[in-house]
C-alpha cells in the first residue's frame, strides 16, 4: 500500500493515457451496470410464473364457415373428442389465450352506483374444465359447476353469473376479508365470486394489471373459438398434431389450425424482451472486450516506456513479484478511480430515467458487480505485459545507463 501515493503521482505526471482509460472505464461501468439491470429486469419479467402448467399445454384455433352452425354443440362435440384422446388431462374452449397479447379487459365495481372506484381486470371465458385444463391452483371457494356454463349470442347476454378471480384482484377489492361469496359488477353484469385462484397472467404481460384476472363461465357463440388442451408430460407435441388432423377430418369445410404450444405463445409474446436481452448482452460483451484491449495496450505502452526504470528497480533489489505487484496496483488504482466516477454517472443517468420514464433507481449492487468484474478483466488483461516487465534483467538496465 506504500506504493499507492507514488503510483498516483506517476499517473498524474503522465496523465493523458491514464485519463483516457479512466474516462473509458467510467463510461463502461455506467453503461454496463445499467445494461445489466435492464437485462435482469427483462429476465425476471419473462420468468414470472403465469399460474399455468405451460409445458403441458397447447392451443388450437377453429373457425366455422357455415352461418347456421351451432357453435355450442360443435364445441361440446370437439371437447368430447379431445378429452377422450389418450394422454389428454383436460381441455376447454377459451375466449383468449393467456400471455398471447390479445384478449379482453374491463373493470369490476363493488357497487353498480359507484363507478368512481374501478378495478381493471382481464377477462377469460371458459367452461368448468378451465381450472384443471390450465392447471390453476384454487386457494378458496370452488370451481364452476357444469350447469353454470352458458353459451350465448351477443344480443342475448346474461344479466348475472358467477366468477373466479385471481388473488391479486381479490386482495385489491376486499383487502380485509374474503372475496368468496361477494357480489361485484362488470358493466351491467352481476357477478358472484365463487372461487379465488392463486395466479393467472392476463393476455398482456406488459400491463400493470397483468395478474388481475376474472374468469367467467359464459362463452359467446362466435364463429371462431380457441381450444386450450393440457396433456400428460412429454406428450404435448404428438397429441397436438394428432388432434389437429382429427378435428380437420370431422368437417373439411371449417378451418382448424394455428396450433401452438403455450411455451411458443409465451416466447412470441416476449419477442421484444428477448431481443433487448440479446442486444444489451452484446453491448456488454463489446464494451468489456474493448476495455480489455485498451488496458492491454496501455500497460504494454507503459512497460516499454519504463524499461530502464524497471531494470534499475531490479538492480536495486526489487523482485519480479515486486515489479508485478507495482504494475497490478497501478491498474487497480485506475479501476477504483473509474468506479467512483462511473458510479456518479450511472446514478445521474438513473435519476433522470426515473423522473422521465418511471424506471426504478439503479441498485448499487449492479455498479459494484460491474466494477469488480472490470477489475478482474483489467488484471487479466494486464497480466501478460506486466509479466514481461518483471522479466527485464538488471544487467540490461545498467548497460543502457
Amino acid at each position: 500500500m506504500l506504493d499507492v501515493i507514488p503510483i498516483i503521482k506517476s499517473l498524474w505526471r503522465n496523465k493523458t493515457g491514464p485519463l483516457l482509460i479512466v474516462i473509458q472505464l467510467s463510461l463502461t461501468i455506467a453503461v454496463v451496470s445499467t445494461a445489466l439491470f435492464v437485462v435482469s429486469e427483462r429476465i425476471a419479467k419473462i420468468e414470472r410464473p403465469s399460474g399455468m402448467i405451460e409445458e403441458e399445454m397447447f392451443k388450437i384455433w377453429m373457425r366455422e364457415n357455415s352461418p347456421d352452425a351451432d357453435m355450442e354443440q360443435i364445441a361440446k362435440r370437439d371437447m368430447d373428442i379431445i378429452r377422450a384422446t389418450p394422454g389428454v388431462i383436460d381441455a376447454t374452449p377459451i375466449s383468449s389465450i393467456p400471455v398471447s397479447g390479445g384478449g379482453s379487459s374491463t373493470s369490476l365495481y363493488k357497487s353498480p352506483e359507484d363507478r368512481l372506484t374501478d378495478f381493471p381486470t382481464a377477462i377469460y371465458e371458459m367452461t368448468e374444465h378451465g381450472v384443471p385444463a390450465l392447471g390453476l391452483a384454487l386457494l378458496e371457494g370452488r370451481n364452476f359447476n357444469a350447469n353454470e356454463v352458458i353459451f350465448f349470442a351477443r344480443e342475448n347476454a346474461p344479466k348475472q353469473t358467477v366468477a373466479i378471480i385471481t388473488k391479486d384482484i381479490a386482495d385489491k377489492m376486499f383487502p380485509e376479508e374474503s372475496a368468496v361469496g361477494k357480489t361485484v359488477y362488470m358493466g351491467g353484469l352481476q357477478l358472484t365470486i365463487v372461487g379465488i385462484i392463486e395466479r393467472l397472467m392476463g393476455p398482456w404481460p406488459d400491463s400493470e394489471y397483468a395478474t388481475s384476472v376474472t374468469i367467467l363461465p359464459v362463452i359467446v357463440k362466435d364463429d371462431a373459438i380457441n381450444y386450450l388442451v393440457r396433456t400428460e408430460s412429454g406428450q404435448r407435441d404428438a397429441i397436438m398434431h394428432f388432434l389437429l388432423e382429427k378435428l380437420r377430418s370431422i368437417d373439411s369445410t371449417r378451418l382448424v389450425g394455428d396450433e401452438k404450444s403455450m411455451e411458443q405463445i409465451k416466447r412470441e409474446s416476449y419477442t421484444s424482451d428477448y431481443a433487448m436481452i440479446k442486444i444489451l448482452s452484446f453491448v456488454i460483451f463489446l464494451l468489456i472486450f474493448v476495455n480489455a484491449l485498451g488496458i492491454f495496450g496501455l500497460t504494454t505502452f507503459w512497460v516499454n516506456q519504463r524499461r530502464k526504470q524497471i531494470g534499475i528497480r531490479r538492480a536495486l533489489g526489487s523482485t519480479k513479484a515486486g515489479v508485478m505487484r507495482y504494475f497490478m496496483l497501478e491498474n487497480v488504482v485506475l479501476v477504483v478511480f473509474s468506479a467512483v466516477v462511473g458510479t456518479i454517472i450511472a446514478y445521474v443517468n438513473s435519476s433522470y430515467m426515473a423522473r422521465t420514464h418511471s424506471m426504478e433507481i439503479l441498485p448499487v449492487e449492479y455498479v459494484l458487480i460491474t466494477a469488480l468484474f472490470l477489475l478482474l478483466v483489467t488484471i487479466l488483461a494486464a497480466y501478460s505485459p506486466v509479466r514481461k516487465a518483471a522479466q527485464i534483467s538488471p544487467v540490461e538496465a545498467v548497460s543502457n545507463v
